[in-house]
């Protein structure tokens, strides 16, 4: 099985195949992950990280719809996908003209068929995604990344966790980073 790291950057992973469009960051595979059918196998990947990438592919909702389809088609059931991504109301991601698609954990948790099935039910079916892109991730962890200030000051007791959580919904620059872990389902073939 395959481990991909796309959109690789200067942040090589050893045991895995290094994808970038940038030649000059020497990945082991040169590829635009936005523009035509990904090079690998269906259901041939069983790891995918893609660090500080997602949200820098491609230039519109349909590029980001092709990069989310391609994923999923290239990984294997159970498959786990790691992503990092810059969080959007933070400088990291304002002040990049290349951060083009705001990321987090509402976004995907509407990749995953059985939140699809729920909000239907509750009479809140307007983004579907999962059904509508024929995707189906399942969201695990979530972990928000906050600048080093706001962890001394929690660590410190002069803030609670609860309070830096709701600091970040309506504060700018205080998480930088968003890292969630999702895993791929899919039916097994034969079972």
């Amino acid at each position: 099985m395959l481990k991909l790291n796309l959109g690789c950057g200067f942040n090589k992973r050893q045991n895995f195949i290094n994808v970038d469009i940038f030649e000059g960051c020497q990945p082991d595979e040169c590829v635009d992950l936005t523009a035509g059918t990904w090079p690998w196998a269906d259901s041939s990947a069983d790891e995918v990280v893609l660090e500080y990438s997602l949200e820098q592919m491609g230039e519109s909702k349909k590029d980001l719809f092709f990069v989310i389809r391609e994923l999923y088609r290239v990984c294997a059931p159970e498959a786990k996908v790691s992503l990092k991504v810059a969080h959007p109301h933070h400088d990291r991601f304002t002040m990049n003209p290349q951060c083009v698609h705001p990321l987090g954990p509402q976004f995907m948790s509407l990749l995953s068929v059985s939140n699809n099935l729920n909000q239907i039910a509750q009479g809140q079916s307007d983004s579907c995604l999962g059904m509508m892109w024929g995707v189906n991730f399942k969201l695990g962890p979530v972990r928000f990344i906050v600048g080093a200030q706001f962890e001394e000051a929690v660590r410190v007791g002069k803030i609670s966790e609860d309070e830096v959580r709701h600091l970040i919904h309506s504060q700018r620059n205080i998480c930088e980073t968003i890292e969630m872990e999702m895993t791929v389902v899919k039916s097994v073939e034969g079972a």
